[in-house]
């Protein structure tokens, strides 16, 4: 297991739960309902799950964890631990569904068997029914998540009906002693000055890269610098062990209006929606927003997989932490500030940076790793998660039943009480709000400001289009109808 992957069961304690997944609601299925649907599904993944052995191992920790944890086959798995059967009062609507998925994810998965959970869920309106993910986050980032899920997933629309063809040829490997273990890790320790030569030998062959390397890590240590003390809020503080999860739609369209409008990219007018939707929910609350002693600031992790990296599992991931301009009342001006602050972060290299700190971890002593790990985040001042993974835009199915729509679920840091996650399909771009259910009891009110910010934005972009419009026709040809006194609002829009 990479440091970086052991970080998040280092980071994790009973009321911060390193899990991250989805919901996925689906139309009504072809095979029926109950148990007959759910031992459909369990047929249909049980052979895929070969493609993906580590979700049929579990974590396995070194005597006086001398070295990082490793995985290894779960001689007892049984895939009826993991693949579960739900149901919501019909006809379950959102709210309902909102709140299984928070009471589901406000428990700890079991460490003594793989870190997964699924649930089939019945009962939602018009005869759907739904698959909730549930993953740690040391299996997972979020984009070999999506990877993984889309695997389970197929693009053909039609049922052929019957079980599937294809049958599991897994078979547990024996497992290692703790004797094993330390022998394969002295091996691996042996092993690390010769690859760090090889790999100094090859840097020092290419200096031009050295020196680039060097360079982007320095300027993006000394952007980290910058953000390492954070103002404190109220969606700050202890994180108890209950959450509150709302979701909602947006348009994909609307995103792409408002960046054709205003420029930048999507995921910039995602953070200057959050940024809105956070300056509406600290007015709601009585906090000024515009007092530098409230600002904001976002932990936005960027991936850093390549092509040939889709399938693999494990994380890749760099971090960016953007100040949030919630200041600003103006939502025009938001996104600018969003834009300027986004850019000027990528040109500082400052991705590098955070990505270094949390890989220190790596460089410690493994009996040191849990806390270089928690000093390290500590370390990276930010005061919520922002996280967009981009989707299919193709529709996907599961033996027959189409998928409808998709909702993300983050995960919180220790200290932290809200974190936001994006996720688009098929035209629309879905948000899901995690929240501590003690602290940010309100989650409706959240999800409520980012809507309220976006509509805002929306708007703003229409008036700008119309505007543009307006000028593009040019001046009207004088006729003596046209040359009366314009009225207030054509003065206005000119």
């Amino acid at each position: 297991m990479s440091p970086l992957d052991a970080s998040f069961l280092h980071l994790e304690t009973r009321y911060t739960h390193m899990h991250i997944g989805g919901v996925a609601i689906f139309e009504k299925s072809p095979l029926g309902s109950g148990e007959k649907l759910h031992d459909a599904i369990v047929r249909a993944i049980e052979p895929r799950l070969d493609l993906m052995p580590r979700y049929r191992q579990k974590v396995a920790f070194l005597p006086l964890s001398l070295d990082t944890p490793v995985w290894v086959d779960d001689p007892d798995f049984d895939i009826d631990n993991h693949i579960l059967r739900a149901a919501l009062p019909r006809p379950g609507g959102d709210r309902e569904l909102q709140q299984f998925v928070a009471r589901v994810f406000s428990r700890q998965l079991d460490r003594r068997r793989p870190l997964w959970e699924m649930y089939v869920i019945e009962g939602l309106k018009d005869d759907r029914w739904a698959l909730l993910f549930k993953t740690h986050h040391a299996m997972v980032d979020g984009v070999s998540n999506l990877e993984l899920v889309t695997v389970l997933l197929d693009t053909d629309p039609e049922f052929h009906g019957g079980d599937s063809a294809i049958e599991s040829t897994w078979a547990a490997s024996t497992p290692p002693t703790s004797l094993d273990l330390l022998v394969t890790s002295m091996r691996e320790r042996l092993l690390r000055p010769r690859r760090l030569l090889n790999s100094a030998r090859a840097v020092a062959g290419n200096p031009t890269r050295l020196a680039k390397a060097l360079r982007d890590t320095a300027t993006g240590l000394a952007a980290v610098a910058g953000t390492i003390r954070t103002p404190k809020s109220i969606i700050n503080g202890p994180t108890g062990p209950t959450r509150g999860y709302r979701y909602s739609r947006f348009p994909l369209q609307e995103f792409k209006l408002i960046k054709d409008q205003f420029g930048g990219t999507i995921n910039d007018v995602v953070l200057a929606a959050v940024s809105g939707g956070l300056r509406h929910y600290l007015m709601a609350h009585d906090v000024d927003p515009d007092d530098p002693a409230h600002a904001l600031q976002a932990l936005c992790p960027v991936s850093i997989r390549d092509d040939t990296e889709k399938t693999a599992l494990g994380n890749r991931l760099a971090l960016l932490l953007v100040k949030l301009p919630i200041a600003e009342a103006n939502s025009q001006a938001r996104l600018s500030d969003v834009r300027a602050t986004v850019d000027r972060l990528k040109a500082r290299k400052q991705a590098v940076g955070a990505d270094f700190l949390l890989n220190l971890a790596g460089f410690a002593p493994s009996t040191l790793h849990a806390m270089v790990a928690r000093a390290s985040v500590r370390q990276i001042g930010f005061n919520l998660i922002v996280t967009n993974v981009p989707g299919p835009q193709f529709p996907l199915y599961f033996r027959g039943a189409r998928l409808v729509e998709a909702f993300p679920v983050a995960f919180l840091y220790e200290g932290q009480r809200l974190a936001i996650a994006i996720f688009s399909y098929m035209g629309w771009l879905n948000f899901g709000y995690l929240t501590d259910a003690h602290g940010v009891p309100d989650v409706d009110l959240v999800a409520k400001s980012v809507e309220r910010a976006f509509k805002d934005l929306v708007r703003a972009a229409r008036r700008k289009q119309e505007f543009d419009a307006e000028l593009a026709k040019g001046p009207a040809t004088p006729t003596p109808s046209s040359t009366r006194r314009p009225s207030r609002t054509a003065a206005r829009r000119r």
